[in-house]
């Protein structure tokens, strides 16, 4: 019997791709996309869900409302216009902890409900920029699970060690719904094709 997994979704390329090879290799129980109150969380939400939908993976939306009193932070401002200037560099995009807590949140449904793997979508090149998208932050918040899950909980990512445009050929591969994908800082109706997001979208796809 394949093992149980909790899938993390964003709607976006990598965890799209995670979602449909976890689907292949797992039992998903369910995919858990996150409102923490980011500018894109309708957009994600609506992608996620066709994404679910093609995959036969049962979603779940959790809501992380505490998130609204960080007035500050571009990403989370979502009643106000930006400029795309706004998201030039790694402070304009970064939310505190945010991946760490979605582990953590994870982990609890995971543990709950008997699944013994967390599914995400860490690559090699955001983790370039990103510290919490890399191979030695599984490693260390695998050790953290091993002290706070009974079941010794793993996050696991299949495109850790891939780059954007290897990750797009392997959801290619999986038959992966790459056309639901959504991957744009703004969240706009249409992807703005502008932010760093959507240009690394872009680029993996030729």
């Amino acid at each position: 019997m394949k093992p149980k997994s909790v899938i993390l979704l964003s709607g976006g390329l990598d965890s799209t791709v995670c979602a449909a090879v976890a689907g292949r290799r797992t039992q998903p129980l369910f995919a858990l996309t996150f409102d923490y109150r980011q500018r894109a969380a309708k957009m994600e939400i609506a992608a996620s869900r066709k994404i679910c939908r093609v995959l036969r993976i049962k979603h779940r939306v959790v809501q992380l409302p505490f998130f609204r009193e960080y007035k500050k932070l571009a990403m989370l401002d979502h009643e106000k216009s930006v400029s795309i200037k706004r998201f030039s560099k790694l402070e304009d995009v970064w939310i505190p902890n945010r991946n760490g807590l979605f582990i953590n949140v994870a982990a609890c449904y995971a543990e709950y409900y008997g699944a013994r793997s967390i599914i995400t979508g860490f690559n090699r090149e955001e983790a370039q920029e990103f510290p919490d998208n890399s191979a030695r932050f599984l490693q260390a918040i695998n050790r953290s699970l091993s002290y706070s899950t009974l079941s010794k909980i793993k996050v696991k990512s299949y495109v850790v060690d891939l780059s954007k445009k290897e990750i797009y050929s392997l959801g290619l591969k999986y038959k992966a719904p790459l056309e639901y994908v959504y991957s744009c800082y703004l969240g706009g109706e249409e992807m703005c094709g502008r932010c760093a997001s959507c240009k690394r979208l872009i680029e993996a796809s030729k």
